[in-house]
């Protein structure tokens, strides 16, 4: 069974522990996910140095992030939305029951499962992404419904492309489950199902596969933007970004994407198929004129959207009753358009202060 790519913040890291985690926590064990170091702000969880962390009160935390740096970010409790977890030592006056030895292979491991417990929603929608990618040019539309040992599991809409799965549901769920057919009657999803499109489902999927899914057809004609896909803005990386820009000024084949980005071949076909899949782009050149000018309002939106609500609060849920005092289990199935880590800005001086003598010596 296919496992995704998880992506690993690291916070306040000395560059030889960085090392040293991110040496472990590449090796992945048979049956289970591969993580991969990622930019904080896209993590799917953190690990912190806890001698990086300063306690501003209660809820808030200060990071020092490169730790050789004079960078700071803030981290309120209250917003965060991804599992986390404090490499010791702990400063003094701060507790957290979300703790681990870096310099501790055995124990990093052991707080990267707890990771992957907490992200199960993540997996069982790269899952079911999975699926979708393979079986969803088979449908001309209509209702299916997935069920394993008599069941429901997940509600698939082709219709109106939406989707709702059953938050307990696992990735190994998916794997043995029936899909069964349903008349148009049958799309109603349990109010206990987190709803999400199909588009973000297979976008799910594609961002954190290492196989190639890129349709042999986008390797030979001509690529067109034909939207923004409606997801979280934070979703995109810079390269989705770059691709989309790219498109939007003009369509090109994969060829030409090649020069005209200087994007390696195996990365420019991995970022075209999530953006396929989220039904960014297309190879139909009617389709894209017709949708040229809502495109290039929504990719000017891309930047000036400060207002991206949540897509579902039941999606907040922390499966198998894990507990931990920060949060929900994946940043995934939250659309907030902000990571939680904020940089601190440093104080401009106060003019109507007089100016500090120097120090002696200095010119």
């Amino acid at each position: 069974m296919e496992q995704p790519v998880l992506r690993l913040g690291l916070l306040g890291f000395p560059d030889a522990a960085a090392q040293r985690v991110m040496s472990w926590a590449a090796h992945a064990q048979p049956g289970w996910p591969q993580w991969r170091e990622s930019d904080p702000h896209r993590a799917d969880a953190w690990m912190i140095f806890g001698s990086s962390v300063e306690v501003l009160g209660r809820d808030s935390l200060v990071v020092r992030h490169p730790l050789t740096s004079g960078a700071r970010l803030t981290l309120n409790r209250a917003e965060v939305d991804r599992p986390l977890a404090f490499a010791n030592p702990l400063p003094e006056g701060f507790a957290s029951a979300e703790f681990f030895e870096s310099d501790v292979e055995k124990s990093v491991r052991q707080r990267l499962q707890r990771f992957e417990a907490w992200l199960r929603p993540l997996r069982t929608q790269f899952a079911l992404g999975a699926q979708l990618v393979e079986r969803v040019g088979k449908y001309k539309g209509g209702i299916v419904h997935i069920t394993h040992d008599n069941k429901l599991i997940a509600v698939i809409d082709l219709d109106r492309w939406k989707a709702g799965i059953h938050i307990p549901a696992r990735p190994v769920d998916l794997a043995m489950a029936e899909w069964i057919r349903r008349p148009a009657l049958a799309n109603d999803i349990p109010s206990s199902f987190i709803r999400l499109s199909v588009h973000q489902i297979m976008w799910t999927y594609a961002v954190r596969t290492l196989r190639d899914v890129l349709p042999a057809r986008y390797r030979e004609q001509t690529i067109y933007l034909r939207r923004i896909p409606p997801m979280a803005p934070r979703w995109f990386d810079d390269v989705h970004l770059l691709i989309m820009r790219e498109l939007m000024m003009r369509p090109g084949k994969l060829s030409e994407l090649l020069d005209r980005t200087c994007l390696a071949p195996d990365a420019l076909a991995h970022h075209l198929a999530s953006l396929y899949f989220a039904g960014g782009i297309t190879t139909d050149a009617d389709s894209a004129r017709r949708a040229e000018p809502k495109v290039r309002r929504a990719l000017v939106a891309l930047h000036l959207d400060q207002s991206v609500p949540d897509h579902d609060p039941r999606a907040m849920g922390v499966p198998n009753g894990v507990n931990s005092e920060f949060g929900a289990p994946s940043s995934i199935l939250r659309d907030g358009q902000h990571s939680p880590l904020r940089p601190v800005q440093s104080r401009a001086p106060d003019p109507t202060l007089p100016m500090p003598l120097p120090e002696q010596g200095e010119d």
